[in-house]
């Protein structure tokens, strides 16, 4: 019985990604497999992302840049 499996425990979502507030059961906002305090909450975290996303793309373009080709 002590090798009997158990299911991994998943945490409840307890605060919001974005600005860390403590989310409220009445006023949650769920987008793309997460929950957030509102609306502006998403849209921020969206608008990082996008902004790492193009800061990366950038810098593997410049990197390619700079190695000479054979």
């Amino acid at each position: 019985m002590a090798d009997a499996k158990v299911a991994p425990v998943v945490e409840e979502v307890k605060n919001c990604p974005a600005c860390k507030k403590p989310l409220k059961k009445a006023r949650r906002f769920y987008r793309n497999g997460a929950y957030y305090c509102n609306n502006n909450c998403f849209k921020k975290v969206q608008a990082t992302a996008k902004a790492a996303a193009a800061e990366a793309a950038a810098e593997k373009s410049e990197k390619s840049d700079e190695q000479p080709q054979a």
